[in-house]
């Protein structure tokens, strides 16, 4: 009945609207009625009720719109470790009480905020009184992009902000000693001065408090090409080794005792079990270390009372379990990998009439997950390592046995004598410096890792029906005939390659900020890279990149940078550092200097597959500077063109009007400068008379772009509106004579969770 009571949850994230309240009561009673002779057709209706309506809680708990951007004090209490960069202080923040305005009906109880002021000291369990700035949810929506409005909804955030400068930003109590995160708190300062900047802290403290803000890209890429980004989530792996870890001293112990030796497995049980809690609280109750503490009590609770359950018995309790305590727990990646994984383990081997030794079991099993797990992988990051069975093969163990035994040994010499504990915790760094040589040298392998464009619902399904009957026993299907349903995996169904003369633009959401990519036939385009947010966080990096990589981009022809704002060029080193760049174009050379840099200057222009690029701006004269110094790109061909603008202001736009009038029409344009009212003049929009206008924007930004008389200005002249806000990543096909035709992003992959906008 687990299953049916699964399949009843899944719809749920499918649907793009939740349903009303008098259906879920429906579906309710129609369940109770059928349980006696249909409890499959009950199951399936209960999991959908029960999802649906924790779904619907949290989409209640809310910000209200009319809150939206406006000065809230509130009070309540620092969750989770803050995590620091260099311009501010990010943070969870549990709501106890709206102070002003007063008579607030509805207000979320969690909240994420940063706050840009860096003397102050903020720390886990801490209560503040701050006055802050909130909006209701919102994410980059891009293809292929990572979900991060779905992301808040599972961790129940409802409204992000940041604390606004005021003297009524108050710490009104010390974190309590009595806990979890005072504690967490504390165990991180000792981290950090024990390791004192050694360059494995970051997987050090990934490890230990499941933090991995200090992991630097460099790291997750070697992680992500050796398939073992695993490694860094505390989850169901590093809460059995703790427990699997404590379970065998104690018994070991307790049956040394002369009066306990019958009660040793009862004793170990408890204590491992309290000891795996304890881990799970030091990595503050994510969800990933949730689901694996809730499987581990269902399999040590069958032992500790002695039943003899089938393991897939076992496991189905795990996933009840889970399930009835998380409904929406199938929205996570992490749910599908581990409950599969499990899956694919225990059918492989349990129940095997050959029996093998440890080692080659250990080998057979990485090799069924590896195999099991890479339809999941695929579907889910477009990406799966090809060395990853050999990785995890030496990683696992060596994690296992070693690295993470020796970590919980330091801690506990900690206790007694801190300066004692910090050589064990470095020479637990050695241990990882000799696994982190291994997993390089892999990721330095050519072809380490097989990138796909977007794989289907469908295809994944088939893929996963394959690993099922592979799994089977010999004799059971032909395993060649099985291979087949494979193929709609390995060789999905392309996008129609584009023609003699056809290109599309893809304006891509990077909030306040600027990223578009034109493709034609064989050629791809950047313009702008996004913003820099630190030295370890970029917009190129977690946008762009991941977009071209799923649309297997290796070459990136031309990259233009249209001058050096950071929402424009601050992602350009991450792309330079990732792609073979045939072209650099800038009107800011001098950033650029080790990369041959061309000027993006008005006499140079290209045909390829029957597209023309050109420069329009700036001149040869460098008559402007700054903004009005962006590159300004047209493409054109037989089926429509495209204005990319950059920031250019009303000098450039009139300088435009007076030397390039005749090449200004277009039928799209972003528009210049994110729709400031500093550019867009009357004029400028007429000579180019655009069918559609797009403004590359953040939501609720503090510019308020774009500015109405903008965007009035445009819709008298009888242009179509949209902007990245609203839209997500806008798409502009060319083709066919039939002229631009748009599509967003955001609308064409709606969820309820979405409901905010």
């Amino acid at each position: 009945m687990t299953l049916f009571f699964c399949i009843g949850i899944l719809p749920v994230q499918l649907l793009i609207a939740l349903p009303p309240i008098y259906i879920l009561i429906l579906a309710f009673f129609v369940a109770l009625g059928v349980y006696k002779w249909a409890k499959w057709l009950s199951f399936l209706l209960f999991g959908f009720v029960m999802a649906t309506g924790y779904a619907a809680w949290i989409n209640n708990n809310g910000l209200p719109r009319d809150l939206e951007s406006k000065e809230v004090l509130i009070s309540g209490q620092v969750i989770g470790l803050p995590i620091q960069t260099d311009r501010s202080t990010g943070f969870l923040f549990k709501v106890d009480k709206v102070l002003s305005p007063a008579n607030i009906v509805a207000f979320p109880t969690k909240i994420r905020l940063n706050w840009y002021n860096l003397d102050k000291q903020v720390r886990s369990a801490e209560r503040w009184q701050l006055l802050v700035k909130l909006k209701r949810p919102h994410g980059l929506i891009n293809p292929h992009g990572f979900d991060f409005e779905k992301w808040l909804f599972q961790q129940q955030i409802g409204a992000t902000g940041y604390v606004r400068k005021s003297t009524n930003n108050q710490r009104m109590g010390e974190a309590s000693r009595w806990v979890i995160g005072y504690w967490r708190e504390s165990l991180k300062k000792y981290l950090e001065e024990a390791l004192n900047e050694q360059q494995q802290a970051g997987i050090i403290n990934a490890l230990v408090l499941g933090d991995r803000q200090s992991i630097t890209a460099g790291e997750w890429r070697v992680f992500r090409q050796t398939g073992t980004s695993h490694l860094m989530a505390i989850s169901g792996l590093h809460i059995g080794l703790v427990s699997a870890l404590f379970f065998g001293v104690v018994r070991w112990f307790v049956l040394r005792l002369p009066t306990l030796p019958g009660s040793a497995t009862r004793c170990a049980i408890i204590v491992s079990i309290a000891a795996a809690t304890g881990y799970a609280a030091l990595a503050g109750f994510s969800i990933p270390t949730q689901r694996a503490l809730i499987m581990l009590v269902v399999i040590m609770g069958g032992v500790f009372w002695q039943r003899h359950y089938n393991p897939f018995h076992v496991i189905s309790m795990a996933l009840l379990a889970v399930l009835i305590y998380d409904p929406l727990a199938p929205m996570s990646v992490g749910f599908w990998l581990s409950f599969c994984a499990v899956f694919i383990i225990l059918h492989a081997v349990v129940g095997r009439m050959e029996k093998v030794g440890f080692i080659k079991q250990l080998l057979y099993a990485q090799w069924w997950v590896s195999i099991g797990l890479m339809p999941l992988v695929l579907y889910f990051f477009h990406e799966v390592s090809l060395v990853a069975p050999l990785a995890n093969i030496v990683a696992i163990p060596f994690v296992s046995f070693a690295i993470v035994p020796m970590l919980i040994i330091a801690l506990l010499i900690a206790l007694i004598a801190p300066s004692a504990g910090a050589y064990a915790l470095k020479f637990s760094a050695l241990l990882i410096d000799v696994l982190w040589q291994f997993l390089e040298a892999l990721a330095s392998v050519d072809y380490s890792t097989l990138m796909m464009p977007e794989v289907s619902i469908f295809a994944c399904i088939t893929a996963m029906v394959g690993v099922v009957f592979l799994l089977m026993p010999k004799g059971f299907i032909p395993k060649s005939l099985v291979c087949v349903l494979f193929l709609p995996v390995l060789f999905p169904i392309h996008e129609k390659s584009l023609a003699y003369g056809e290109f599309k633009l893809v304006l891509l959401d990077v909030g306040q900020g600027l990223s578009a990519v034109v493709h034609s036939a064989d050629n791809t385009l950047v313009f702008d890279t996004g913003a820099k947010y630190s030295e370890k966080s970029d917009l190129a990096s977690r946008v762009l990149v991941p977009y071209l990589n799923s649309v297997r981009t290796k070459q990136i022809k031309q990259l233009i940078i249209s001058h050096g704002d950071n929402d424009h060029a601050g992602g350009a080193q991450t792309v330079l550092n990732t792609f073979d760049v045939n072209r650099l174009y800038t009107s800011v050379p001098e950033l650029f200097k080790g990369y041959n840099p061309l000027p993006c200057e008005n006499t140079i222009s290209w045909h390829l597959n029957g597209v023309l690029f050109e420069f329009i701006n700036p001149s040869a004269d460098n008559l402007f500077e700054g903004n009005n110094a962006s590159c300004v790109l047209k493409v054109s061909s037989v089926n429509g063109s495209v204005l990319l603008t950059g920031d250019i202001e009303k000098s450039a736009e009139y300088s435009l009007l007076q030397y390039k009038g005749h090449q200004l029409k277009a039928d799209v344009m972003i528009a210049p400068h994110h729709g400031s009212t500093t550019s867009s003049s009357e004029k400028f929009i007429k000579a180019v008379d655009p069918d559609v206008v797009l403004f590359p924007v953040g939501y609720k930004n503090r510019f308020g772009f774009p500015k109405q008389e903008v965007i009035e200005r445009y819709e008298k002249q009888g242009s179509r509106r949209l902007d990245t806000a609203r839209h997500g990543a806008i798409i502009v096909r060319f083709y066919n004579h039939q002229g631009p035709r748009i599509e967003s992003v955001r609308e064409q992959t709606a969820k309820f969770w979405n409901w905010r906008h």
